[in-house]
């Protein structure tokens, strides 16, 4: 009996353990502008790219001057955590959507983007 409740509770534990979650509104592009830390204006274009297996991809710019961040990301609480595939530098935002409207806090700015139909 003993043993049967260790078991019980390894997998209660790892039943608790957090897991990588998706947020269903997020999936999908987002559109926005990518602002200045220290005047907070806008610098350039950006579309945001979240998709159902877990890719995080930030389009900055247009045209042939247009970059690509890839990352990864999850969902926890009220956060969205990324990892850069090169780097692997993990970042956390808060985030909030109401209805088409994304809005993300990053170190102190809000930025706010429009879902892309």
């Amino acid at each position: 009996m003993k043993h049967i409740l260790i078991i019980l509770g390894c997998f209660l534990a790892l039943s608790c353990h957090s897991q990588k979650k998706k947020d269903p509104q997020l999936i999908g592009k987002w559109e926005g502008a990518l602002k200045d830390s220290k005047t907070g204006s806008s610098i350039d274009k950006i579309v945001l790219e979240f998709t159902k297996e877990g890719k995080f991809r930030q389009y900055l710019g247009e045209g042939k001057m247009q970059n690509t961040i890839e990352s990864t990301f999850e969902v926890q609480n009220d956060k969205i955590i990324t990892v850069d595939q090169d780097t692997k530098e993990k970042s956390e935002s808060k985030y909030t959507i109401k209805n088409d409207t994304l809005t993300i806090l990053y170190e102190g700015m809000e930025n706010k983007y429009i879902k892309l139909k």
